[in-house]
């Protein structure tokens, strides 16, 4: 059995109990590392945190391993429990449908254990759930490439009045492009987006397609580890956010959209205010 396991949000406490239990029975047990420890902290002891917790050793899994080596790791779960540890949901913002799909090509049984992930927990903010358009992926900027395809999702979220969740990008084990043209790979430093460079971002898309699908006068709400015991949820206009600093990652950010008197009434709590200019909100207020 191959046990796909979501672990939350904020920490190793986060993981439900029946996915303890699948992790506790399983002889093999990895982690998907381009995101995973991410949530912890970016703490140096995460992983032996979660290997106290489970009893046993975790192998970290790479982007290379998952997209390039899964079959390996499928091909031991044909004779025994093999768990796959996944930050937040394994269905949420980061998706693991192709390895379920290649499991079962290769007649592998699969449980998939649910937890919290982005896409849930952005409604401690109070804007309902359901009046959320399509979800958009924010990637960083380069000198030569700048994609904007985004652009379009947003501005037809804001035109329906529903609000947009946008997820920041996240770089870790890139490999350089001089690296690769020499054969032999050589990776990037870790990056990780903020919500100032977000904002940044869409403001220059928005200069260069001029539909006014949103301005500096946007209302907004920026997200810092969600879910984490020192989480950040500030709203205010994209002006107001741009110059607020949100701290150590993970970061995202929603775009308003029209808003009901309730999820104006929980909004306030999190506003950006004169005497407070970097109100956090951890916890419901």
């Amino acid at each position: 059995m191959l046990y796909i396991i979501g672990l939350g949000l904020g920490d190793e406490r986060d993981i439900t109990l029946k996915g303890l239990d699948a992790v506790k029975k399983c002889e093999k047990v990895y982690i998907e590392a381009y995101t995973s420890l991410l949530s912890f902290g970016l703490s140096t002891d995460g992983l032996s945190t979660l290997e106290k917790l489970y009893g046993k050793p975790i192998i970290l899994a790479d982007r290379e391993m998952v997209e390039e080596k899964v079959d390996n790791i499928l091909s031991e779960a044909r004779g025994s429990d093999v768990a796959f540890l996944v930050v937040g949901d394994p269905f949420g913002a980061t998706t693991h449908t192709d390895l379920v799909v290649r499991a079962k090509t290769m007649r592998v049984d699969v449980n998939v254990v649910h937890n919290a992930s982005v896409m849930n927990a952005i409604g401690i903010c109070g804007l309902q759930l359901y009046r959320y358009g399509e979800t958009v992926s924010i990637p960083f900027f380069t000198e030569i490439w700048r994609p904007d395809s985004f652009y379009e999702k947003i501005e037809r979220n804001r035109n329906l009045g529903l609000h947009t969740l946008c997820l920041l990008d996240i770089r870790v084990k890139e490999p350089t492009l001089e690296s690769l043209c020499r054969g032999r790979k050589q990776y990037e430093p870790p990056r990780f987006m903020t919500i100032n460079t977000a904002i940044d971002q869409l403001l220059e898309v928005e200069q260069k397609h001029g539909k006014s699908a949103y301005d500096e006068d946007t209302n907004c709400v920026g997200f810092a580890r969600l879910g984490s015991e020192d989480q950040m949820i500030v709203a205010g206009t994209m002006r107001q956010l741009r110059t607020v600093n949100f701290g150590e990652p993970l970061h995202c950010l929603v775009i308003v959209g029209k808003t009901h008197p309730v999820e104006d009434e929980m909004l306030e709590f999190y506003k950006i205010t004169t005497e407070n200019p970097e109100q956090k909100g951890n916890g419901i207020p």
